[in-house]
């Protein structure tokens, strides 16, 4: 996905992308194609970029391992500038510093990145999943399992847990 920058006018100009999630390197579980849609700010120095990225894949959930599909989002910026001392503030992961005989941007790597980071940490299938049983594994979301299920005092756990500490 590259963006032509050579004798582009000031003003604010608008992209479109669809790609492969294989041809930016993302792996087997993104499914869809990736849909980037980017505005292009130029001014004198510097070039300000704000990209919306969806796509969506296949993931095993975090509690009951089951595959499901899941739509992932995200909006992104970048700053483009031919020299440092044109920054200003802005954040360093959002700044890219390119040369001035620089004649086109590849988004590339941005889309492959902020895609990889919109992921959640923690996968569920859905918000109220139930997971695996502890003891005879088996998955509490389609089928009751017949294991023994105690009832923890933490109190005594507690005190269990002081007693060791306290090497008693």
């Amino acid at each position: 996905m590259k963006i032509n920058i050579s004798n582009l006018s000031e003003g604010v100009h608008e992209y479109q992308f669809e790609e492969n999630p294989s041809t930016i390197e993302l792996d087997e579980r993104f499914s869809k194609p990736v849909l980037v849609q980017v505005e292009l700010e130029k001014r004198r120095r510097q070039l300000f970029l704000t990209g919306h990225i969806k796509t969506s894949g296949r993931f095993a959930c975090d509690r009951c391992c089951d595959d499901f599909g899941k739509d992932i989002g995200i909006d992104y910026r970048m700053t483009y500038v031919y020299d440092m001392n044109d920054a200003g503030d802005t954040d360093k992961d959002e700044l890219t510093v390119i040369q001035t005989s620089t004649n086109e941007i590849d988004i590339d790597e941005d889309v492959r990145e902020y895609t990889l980071l919109a992921v959640p940490l923690k996968l569920l299938c859905r918000e109220n999943c139930a997971g695996l049983c502890s003891t005879c594994g088996a998955n509490l979301n389609k089928e009751t399992c017949s294991c023994l299920k105690e009832d923890i005092d933490p109190d005594l756990v507690g005190k269990k847990l002081k007693k060791i500490v306290n090497n008693n």
